[in-house]
């Protein structure tokens, strides 16, 4: 059934009234009500841009031309970053019945600053936070309209004198697709909104279906081994340790299980119990408490004393990213918005805005009040996508790796439902990364040209600390080995296969040493068993899966080699460890999202060193 017309904006149309849900207005004084006028009578409706023309083609013509456009055939507008698949797209168009009905609906001729400001707030992640940004899933398919007419009059009636600066930051959160290419023109844009508003006629026509994920057998070669005992010695925990880099929290400890021990212990509050009980004998440590959501992942410098997640205490359109220094105990707001990640030498970080922010970690250790990213020492580029992954070779390059991926941001504070399942390993038939290597200059860090290498159906690729190692998720986790040979100005990979492991979980992170693989892994229904219930109705498992108070995710732990898994925490329900990540002495930091609390911890395990 095709979508009202009401949602399609024509110049010339007459000028549609603002719901009560709008927003802006309210009980504003006279003077508000009077600026408001003043703007209502200087706006001629037939001038407002449509924000979609309405199309005519027959269903199949244009299915197929809106298809090609998202990037149906490897064209690479949004399948660079997502699998374009039957579900993927079904998703986005309920996303977009979503948009509409809380946000565009008689509400796509603002005339006055209130409602154009209301359209604005509705997109938010959490409307009147200012904090919390505009994730594109707030707008289904029209965050593709991002960078067209309609948002820039409505960013400039909201915001008047500083509209380009909200305008950039909308654009480079929520505007898709984010790459340099494949932006949609309004023509372009209209005819990909008309598919949607007729809620994907043909579908099944145009887009193949592909082969769920399967991962039926663990597979583990030789190669894995000797790689683990080639890392003992030549990988980054060692190479660290030898260049004399101290690790955080360790003063005065006689090895490395004795640091961090001035952190409260799991355990010591009823918050916290029974974290550890899934791994007798290990430690749990709480470095940091805080009531702001962070978004997405988290990520930590080598030594372990800086922390970095997108989300900040201090309500800001800029500074919507942080950097916490553990030592002075300071978070340091950054002009950025999600993925940090950390070179694995201690020499530098990154984060993601409308572009790819690369600095010295030497900026970290002057104590800034905020990062601006316009630091001498820091360097902006698109040449990295989003949803990166960072490595060094010793004594060569530096690397990244990204491509496909499915966002994995849940167990939110804020969400009115709980998270019950692991994302999507669904990736589509033309999937593939993208590696850049980059040069380190003395003062930036500077990207070489990319290399491209196809890797069918295997998404949320990371890269090991050395560089050596690639691990995709596809229904399981497959581990490749990165061979990169210098061809002049840039380099020819191979990525062979090494292993297999069939195991559910979300995004993993290698040791320094390469021996362990981490990740988290939302609880899902069939885990009863494995968590120790003795049925899918004992209260207790009920209680992980109740629809709006339970969730809960758990950290697990993979020894590469024989590909043994322990799991590696107990969460309460309602409580979500995720984003585990090594520093380069072993321990495990993650992050606790607590929907019973409002509130998230930053944690540490000792568990990979415990089990050497």
């Amino acid at each position: 059934m095709v979508r009202p017309y009401a949602l399609v904006i024509v110049a010339g149309l007459a000028l549609i009234g603002c719901a009560g849900g709008c927003g802006g207005g309210g009980d504003g004084d006279a003077g508000e009500d009077a600026a408001e006028v003043a703007v209502d009578a200087a706006v001629d409706a037939s001038t407002i841009p449509a924000l979609r023309n309405p199309v005519n083609l027959p269903d199949l013509e244009l299915a197929q031309q809106a298809s090609a456009l998202l990037g149906v055939g490897g064209t690479k507008n949004c399948d660079r970053c997502h699998a374009v698949t039957r579900d993927q797209l079904r998703s986005w168009d309920s996303e977009s019945n979503a948009a509409e009905a809380a946000c565009l609906t008689n509400n796509l001729l603002p005339t006055t600053q209130g409602q154009a400001a209301g359209i604005v707030d509705c997109f938010r992640a959490s409307p009147g936070v200012l904090t919390s940004g505009w994730p594109p899933t707030k707008l289904g398919i029209y965050n593709t309209a991002g960078r067209l007419a309609w948002f820039e009059y409505v960013f400039t009636l909201a915001y008047g004198a500083t509209a380009p600066t909200e305008l950039d930051l909308f654009v480079g959160e929520a505007a898709m697709p984010r790459s340099d290419t494949g932006h949609l023109t309004q023509p372009q844009f209209d005819i990909v909104a008309e598919w949607f508003a007729r809620d994907l006629p043909e579908l099944d026509t145009v887009v193949a279906a592909d082969p769920s994920p399967t991962c039926t057998t663990t597979m583990i070669t030789a190669e894995v081994q000797t790689h683990v005992t080639t890392m003992a010695t030549e990988g980054w925990r060692q190479v660290n340790a030898d260049n004399g880099i101290l690790m955080f929290g360790c003063q005065g400890a006689t090895d490395e299980r004795g640091c961090l021990t001035t952190y409260p212990r799991a355990g010591d509050t009823a918050s916290s119990t029974g974290w550890e009980d899934a791994a007798p004998g290990t430690v749990i440590r709480i470095l940091r408490e805080h009531t702001y959501a962070s978004s997405y992942w988290t990520r930590s410098s080598a030594d372990g004393r800086y922390i970095s997640h997108g989300g900040a205490p201090v309500a800001s359109s800029t500074y919507r990213a942080s950097v916490i220094d553990l030592l002075n105990d300071t978070n340091i707001p950054a002009a950025a918005q999600y993925d940090p990640g950390f070179w694995p030498d201690n020499s530098g970080f990154a984060l993601q805005g409308s572009n790819a922010r690369f600095c010295e970690q030497s900026l970290l250790a002057t104590q800034p009040t905020m990062i601006t990213f316009d630091e001498p020492q820091c360097r902006r580029t698109t040449a990295v996508g989003l949803y990166q992954h960072m490595a060094a070779a010793n004594g060569g390059d530096y690397w990244t790796v990204d491509g496909q991926f499915t966002n994995d941001n849940g167990g939110q504070m804020n969400s009115n439902s709980p998270t019950l399942g692991d994302i999507s390993s669904t990736f589509s038939s033309s999937a593939a990364i993208d590696l850049t290597p980059m040069v380190h200059t003395g003062t930036q860090f500077v990207p070489q040209a990319r290399i491209t290498k196809a890797l069918p159906r295997e998404g949320d690729v990371i890269i090991s600390p050395s560089g050596r190692l690639l691990v995709s998720r596809t229904g399981g986790y497959i581990v490749r080995k990165l061979v990169a040979t210098p061809t002049g100005s840039t380099y020819t990979v191979n990525v062979p296969e090494i292993a297999r492991y069939c195991v559910r979980g979300g995004k993993p992170a290698i040791s320094f040493d390469e021996r362990w693989m981490v990740f988290h892994h939302y609880v899902e229904s069939a885990d009863w068993a494995a968590l120790g219930y003795a049925s899918a109705t004992d209260p207790g498992f009920v209680a992980l899966r109740d629809s709006q108070t339970g969730g809960a995710a758990n950290l697990f732990l993979l020894e590469l080699a024989s590909g043994e898994i322990r799991r590696l925490t107990t969460m309460q329900p309602g409580q979500y460890a995720l984003y585990p990540h090594f520093r380069s002495d072993g321990w495990i930091y993650f992050i606790v999202r607590d929907r019973n609390r409002n509130f998230e911890w930053m944690a540490a395990s000792d568990a990979a060193l415990a089990f050497e």
